[in-house]
């Protein structure tokens, strides 16, 4: 047993000193070329691998549209008109998206076929028709538009016919960064429903024709703020090469979502009232309604009339007066009155803003760019490796000489007669 552990114990030490002895042969044998230049022929680039930007721009129309609607009670959530002998009261469908859009993309193919890329989308929602009420003694209407930036991140799935056309599609998700929307609200009351809707009161028969009436007029000119939302965007794409960089597509793209309001706060206000008397307007004096009476600029508006602040849920805490738990004046010692000073508190609400778009543009990629440098690179490395192995091989002489030791042919001279 101690002879089989010591033989053992000697084929190791020798097979230790035989590496040791053989390691420096292995690297002088590898002098010749460099160890980074021997792995690089052995790596291969992924077919399609590539970075690349995208430029485009097209114009969008409402997606899975819903009842669109006014945030605000006093105008409602449809298109309401209505006469002595004519009646039409109909739902306005659609959504907060659609219009012109201007897109810049960069993005990364991993292989020919998958890769993903960043979106960033600049988008106009047009103004458009959000609720209106036009009754003989009172109109109402509202109109909104929305200014937006969005970045999208995709995962990409693309297709070649590995000559001139292919097709991309693209899912992700759409994250709206900045939106600047703006409302334009009209309102000719004659039948007291701004006092209705803001105090909670019945509607009161103000107007009695040719006799006496009370007008009240504002118009005003509001910003609406969002809390931040995740949606949804996703692309099919016609891709046709135009050369061995740039490529032209068209696609068809679907970026939908939903956005719960923040606030709204007036940037423009104004309110005047008037009594009608035997056809004669007569400005209304101040502490003859329960709002102001007059408002010239949205300076001199409270801060209850300027400002929504929406909210998850209503309770007799809120500060608002449209389901009678607190009054605008105290007209009942038992119910507490809002404070004008600080916002008005409303439930919460959602738009929807999903566009369908139709767009056109340009890829550019730079994978060419890179293979050519990296194909340079290797052509001179090569070259100088050429021209270092040939310094390095030994010169062969012209002429052989003959061994010294070499007997000489005495019959090298003879002449045969």
């Amino acid at each position: 047993m101690k002879k089989l552990v010591v033989s053992g114990l000697l084929a190791l030490i020798s097979f230790a000193t035989f590496a040791q002895e053989a390691e420096p042969l292995a690297a002088t044998s590898t002098e010749k070329e460099p160890l980074k230049l021997r792995i690089r022929k052995n790596v291969l680039r992924p077919l399609g691998k590539d970075w690349y930007i995208t430029v485009s721009g097209g114009y969008g129309i409402p997606f899975i549209s819903t009842n669109k609607r006014s945030p605000l009670k006093e105008i409602g959530d449809k298109d309401w008109y209505q006469r002595k002998d004519d009646l039409s009261v109909k739902p306005l469908f659609g959504t907060n998206g659609g219009g012109f859009a201007f897109n810049f993309g960069w993005g990364h193919m991993f292989n020919k076929n998958i890769g993903i890329d960043v979106q960033h989308t600049i988008a106009w929602h047009p103004e458009q028709l959000a609720a209106r009420i036009d009754l003989e003694t009172y109109y109402a209407t509202q109109r909104t538009g929305t200014f937006g930036i969005y970045i999208s991140p995709h995962l990409i799935m693309r297709w070649t016919n590995e000559k001139r056309f292919g097709i991309t599609g693209k899912a992700g998700l759409v994250l709206p960064i900045f939106g600047n929307t703006v409302s334009r609200a009209y309102i000719n009351d004659k039948q007291g429903r701004i006092i209705e809707t803001l105090a909670g009161y019945p509607i009161i028969p103000l107007n009695i024709p040719g006799l006496f009436g009370l007008e009240i007029d504002l118009a005003a000119k509001a910003k609406t703020s969002y809390h931040p939302t995740v949606g949804v965007s996703a692309s099919i794409g016609f891709d046709v090469k135009l050369s061995k960089r740039v490529t032209l597509f068209s696609e068809i793209r679907v970026q939908a979502y939903t956005i719960k309001l923040k606030e709204i706060i007036f940037t423009e206000f104004k309110q005047s009232s008037y009594i009608n008397a035997l056809g004669i307007k007569i400005p209304a004096p101040d502490g003859l309604l329960v709002i102001p009476s007059n408002v010239a600029n949205a300076s001199e508006a409270p801060e209850f009339l300027k400002h929504y602040v929406y909210k998850d849920e209503i309770t007799e805490e809120s500060n608002t007066a449209r389901y009678g738990f607190k009054e605008i004046i105290n007209l009942d010692p038992n119910i507490p009155e809002v404070d004008i000073n600080k916002p008005m508190e409303e439930p919460g609400q959602k738009f929807n803003a999903s566009t369908l778009y139709f767009n056109a543009g340009l890829r550019i990629d730079f994978d060419l760019w890179d293979k050519k440098r990296e194909d340079k690179r290797t052509a001179q490395i090569q070259k100088k490796s050429s021209k270092e192995k040939k310094t390095k091989a030994p010169k062969e002489s012209k002429s052989k000489k003959a061994p010294k030791t070499m007997l000489d042919d005495p019959d090298v001279d003879i002449q045969v007669q």
